[in-house]
């Protein structure tokens, strides 16, 4: 009765037949409801389901249908469309709404009215349900310091109240104290949080009232940004910090601070299966692709969901460091290319403050805060090929490291300034270039990736302007001195050379702001 009826559904529906046959060489078979064409020449699937207890039957068939139909006809994926037409709805409306969001082809689905003698008189379409939206931090993020637990705690009620008042309810935040060398902080209980995203419909009308915000400030998200300036303006405590994402993992690594405990609001507290983890992984952005500072993600190459949220991820992490960002892309592309299934991982920490981190580190740790970047990508029978990437030094000395500095940042003061406004990733790559410093991959081909010894080949890639060039290792003098390099040295050998001149500025800078190493 519907087949005579196709109208109903859209009017230029024209009947090819119903009960229709598709056998195929590999056995599987089945037979379309209806198929029919429409305007514009598809091939339309229609199945019809009776009862709420067949869903799964009715995607599996629709999903066998289209893919025989297609292989029996020679027909282009875009020519085939399928329908699923039923009296009722309930059971059916999530799972076909999931996968008409997900399936290549064009899915509809229809609820078919009958009348008393069961006769289609009518069919309406069915509005499927849009994606569920998990809460996601921002790249808005902040840290407050207290003198206790108890200080703490009002702190962050405080919080909640006005990011309340701005519409941000989902927050998620991490406590955590000083454990070691306390006299070298202001206040030992630290509270990180970051604010989520805000659903711009219970938004007040005057968040979005800094229109003139750049996007380098709002990172895309202005009412998030908005909201996190109105909580600072009005939210103090015995200290606080700029962050962004990255900042946390760095945070919850260092053995200086040990992490204590997690809070949530919004839709974040119903997110109770999550384990520690899983809420390092949230907090610090690397869910959400905006790990900007530190980042650990992992993809198959032939995953063809997960390798391209990977590759976004990654380059999101290397934000401020545009050599690394194409550097590590290009490889990326490389170790994908060849069609042989690769198990890839990077691990990233990705600071853009050279300053920072020889506060922090200098003289003998620095080799957990300077910039490092490790990847491979392994294969079952291939070959394995690993990447390690760190600052290198072109080889030319300086008679004065700090006058290079002060080209830069004039004094401590100003450096500062820079860091508080979150704007020391811009300037840092001006200072590592008048240093001579330069982001480079090593990258080693064939044996244990854990053992540079055993390598079949290494090479060095680096960019040379906006042109990205590789050379073996060994490789001829000549070769580098045309790419402008003096000689490949790493970072400990640059600081080493003016270890004098590092230690005079970095005390000066560390007095300036009660730093301690």
């Amino acid at each position: 009765m519907l087949a005579n009826r196709l109208p109903l559904i859209e009017p230029s529906l024209q009947l090819i037949g119903t009960e229709y046959p598709l056998p195929n060489a590999h056995g599987t078979r089945g037979r379309i409801d209806i198929l029919a064409r429409d305007g514009h020449g598809s091939w339309v699937v229609i199945e019809l389901k009776r009862s709420d207890s067949t869903s799964a039957r009715a995607l599996h068939e629709v999903t066998k249908y289209a893919e025989l139909l297609q292989q029996e006809m020679g027909l282009r994926k875009d020519r085939i469309r399928a329908m699923i037409v039923s009296t009722t709805w309930r059971e059916l409306r999530v799972p076909v709404s999931n996968m008409a969001r997900d399936w290549s082809h064009d899915l509809r689905g229809y609820q078919l009215t009958l009348d008393d003698n069961g006769v289609p008189v009518r069919a309406d379409r069915v509005e499927f349900l849009e994606a569920a939206v998990p809460p996601r931090v921002t790249p808005h993020h902040f840290i407050y310091f207290y003198n206790s637990p108890e200080e703490r705690r009002k702190g962050w009620h405080e919080i909640l109240g006005r990011a309340a008042e701005a519409g941000a309810r989902d927050l998620l935040a991490a406590e955590f104290r000083r454990i070691s060398q306390r006299d070298l902080v202001v206040a030992p209980y630290g509270l990180y949080f970051a604010v989520g995203r805000i659903d711009p419909i219970e938004a007040p009308a005057w968040l979005d009232g800094n229109g003139a915000d750049s996007y380098e400030e709002t990172g895309g998200y202005p009412l998030e940004y908005s909201a996190l300036c109105h909580i600072t303006r009005h939210v103090f405590a015995a200290g606080y910090d700029a962050a962004r994402p990255g900042v946390f993992r760095h945070l919850a690594e260092n053995p200086q601070w040990k992490i204590e405990g997690y809070r949530a609001a919004g839709k974040f507290e119903k997110r109770t299966s999550l384990d520690e983890r899983d809420l390092l992984r949230e907090l610090n952005g690397d869910e959400e692709g905006i790990g900007e500072v530190l980042y650990t993600g992992s993809a198959r190459t032939t995953d063809r969901g997960r390798w391209p949220a990977f590759r976004e991820e990654s380059r999101m992490c290397f934000a401020g460091n545009p050599d690394w960002e194409r550097l590590v892309a290009r490889w990326l592309d490389d170790v994908s290319a060849d069609g042989v299934e690769r198990d890839v991982m990077l691990h990233v920490y990705n600071p853009c403050d050279l300053i920072q981190s020889l506060i922090h580190g200098w003289p003998d740790k620095l080799s957990d805060l300077v910039p490092m970047a490790f990847g491979t990508a392994l294969t079952q029978d291939g070959v394995d090929r690993t990447i390690r990437g760190s600052l290198y030094w072109d080889g030319i000395p300086h008679v004065d490291v700090a006058d290079r500095v002060r080209l830069v940042y004039r004094d401590a003061m100003h450096w500062q300034a820079h860091r508080l406004m979150d704007e020391a990733w811009v300037t840092d790559f001006d200072l590592l270039g008048l240093l001579g410093l330069r982001y480079v991959l090593i990258e080693q081909i064939g044996g244990n990736p854990l053992n540079v010894s055993e390598a079949n080949e290494l090479r060095l890639h680096f960019m040379q302007g906006t042109d990205l060039c590789t050379l073996p290792i060994p490789c001829e003098g000549s070769q580098l001195r045309d790419a402008g390099w003096n000689g490949v040295y790493s970072l400990d050998t640059f600081l080493e050379r003016h270890s004098s001149q590092i230690d005079v500025m970095i005390s000066a800078y560390r007095s300036g702001f009660h730093f301690g190493p």
